[in-house]
Parts: structure tokens; sequence; C-alpha cells
């Protein structure tokens, strides 16, 4: 297994604690759950870098890759939900059935000979998720820390997790126009 592949799986064991954390409700773990998530940010940077400068891109990365992406994003968000913060059930519900769908363009593609690579909209929309669930964490960790300091922005998760549903469907939208024709040729 390349390097690039095991920082993969090692984001998906990140990701599993970042979750683990985040359902403990206390303040130690909520630090943990942060690094564990900057930590999974990390990996998902290095790997595709690394594979790409040691021509290491695989199927099973480019299989692997967007799963891991898919369980650090949606654990995160139901572990937060888990910790007070107002997050939307309708906002996560609606994320994972764009990445159900999602899934299912990626078996179609592959069933037709290719596996899509992430373009550059769907890594803008990992970034966009990323940034607003960290920015979750952090919101968590000042919650902790000074619980009054944030009474009067009780509803920027709230905001946060609409840009999370905005950019998955946005993204989706662009997905599905780009794969018109494969899909239009599985329809018969």
């Amino acid at each position: 297994m390349s390097l690039a592949n095991r920082l993969t799986v090692f984001r998906i064991l990140l990701a599993l604690g970042t979750f683990i954390a985040l359902i403990q409700k206390n303040i130690f773990w909520d630090a943990a759950a942060f690094l564990f998530f900057v930590v999974a940010l990390l990996t998902d940077w290095f790997d595709g870098k690394i594979a790409r400068s040691t021509n290491t891109i695989s199927a099973f990365g480019k299989v692997l890759d967007p799963i891991a992406d898919k369980i650090l994003i949606i654990g995160t968000l139901i572990a937060l939900i888990r910790s007070g913060l107002r997050i939307p059930l309708w906002g996560i519900f609606l994320i994972i059935i764009r990445e159900l769908l999602m899934g299912g363009l990626r078996i179609l593609a592959a069933k037709g000979g290719s596996v899509p690579s992430a373009e550059s909209w769907g890594k803008w929309k990992m970034g966009l998720q990323s940034a607003s669930i960290l920015a979750m964490l952090v919101f968590l960790l000042v919650r902790d820390f000074f619980p009054m300091a944030v009474f009067h922005f009780l509803f920027v998760p709230y905001l946060l997790t609409i840009v999370c549903v905005i950019s998955s469907w946005s993204s989706a939208y662009l997905y599905f126009k780009q794969s018109r024709r494969m899909l239009e040729k599985t329809w018969q």
C-alpha cells in the first residue's frame, strides 16, 4: 500500500477518533476532537500531494479518499449534535443524501471503465465544509471555556451547517451536469 493510501486509511481512523472524542461531552475530549480533525485535514492535503508527486495515484485511492472525507465530515457533524450545538438534522440528512447519490454516480462511472477523480468543485466543497466544521469545533471549545462569550452567537453552527449543505449540493449539481451523457447511457 502506498504512503498516500496509508494516510487516507489513517484519516478514517482520525475521523473515528474525532467522533468518539466529541460524544464524550467534556472539555478534554472536545480539545482532542479538534486536534484529531486538524490532523485529519492535513492528511487529506498530504495524501493527494504525495500521490501526485510520487506517481502513486491508484483506483483504490480514488475510491477511498472521498469515502474518508465523507466519514470525517458526516461523522463530525453528527457528533457535534450530541455536543449541544444547534446543527439542523435536516442539513445532515441532505448532505447524506447527496453523498449517497454521488456514490451511485461513481459506481456507474466505474462500471463504464473509469473511476472519476476529485474535480475542483469537489475540492472546494471539501474545503468549505472543513472550514465550517473547524469553525464549529472552535466555537465548541470557546463555549467550553467561556460559556457566556458565545451566548449571543448560538446560531453560528446552524448557519455553518447551511454553508455545508449549499456547498455539497452545488458541487453535486456540477458533477451531475458533467456526467449527464454517462447517466443517459445507463437509462436505456
